[in-house]
């Protein structure tokens, strides 16, 4: 499933970070990537972001959903970058190959709302950059439903330090 999601990024677009600012969510851009309908227990995602499931099996019991960004600047310049992830039930992400969070078979709603911020900054490097969510539901079985509703919603948050304050950093380094 992760192996499927990453080698589909090939023939995907990539989103660009070049702006002091960018975030990027998951939404039917995403590689296999499906929208679902918000549960009202998930926390509501950001504009322009969306829950998402397997586009392959959208009522099976598991999903993997993939994006590929790329980096134009030096990440010494990256001033901070956060991903945030609510899961129903619970997912492993990668970025660049490398596991971000591998979390154990769980029902627990604080995955969904209201997620969880990791700092990715050690992740990420200059140029091409992949994140593969694989997103199961509980128990690892149950195919997704009304009753027994999964979906996972990522937002990828990267900021850059203005001119100003490289500019401050640099008189300060001289002094």
């Amino acid at each position: 499933m992760l192996v499927s999601a990453q080698k589909s990024l090939n023939s995907q677009k990539p989103a660009v970070v070049k702006q002091t600012r960018t975030v990027i969510q998951t939404n039917s851009s995403w590689v296999n990537a499906l929208q679902i309908d918000r549960n009202p227990a998930w926390v509501a995602p950001q504009a322009g972001g969306s829950y998402v499931w397997g586009r392959n099996d959208p009522n099976g019991p598991a999903a993997a959903v993939a994006r590929r960004f790329l980096i134009n600047r030096d990440i010494e310049e990256i001033d901070s970058a956060t991903l945030f992830l609510a899961v129903d039930n619970y997912a492993i992400v990668f970025i660049n190959g490398r596991a971000v969070t591998i979390d154990n078979p769980q029902s627990n709603s604080s995955f969904f709302n209201p997620g969880r911020s990791f700092d990715i900054v050690r992740f990420l490097r200059r140029g091409r950059n992949d994140i593969v969510i694989a997103a199961f539901n509980f128990p690892s079985n149950a195919d997704r439903s009304a009753s027994n509703p999964d979906g996972v919603y990522a937002r990828i948050d990267v900021q850059f330090e203005s001119n100003i304050n490289r500019t401050r950093k640099a008189l300060q380094r001289k002094k």
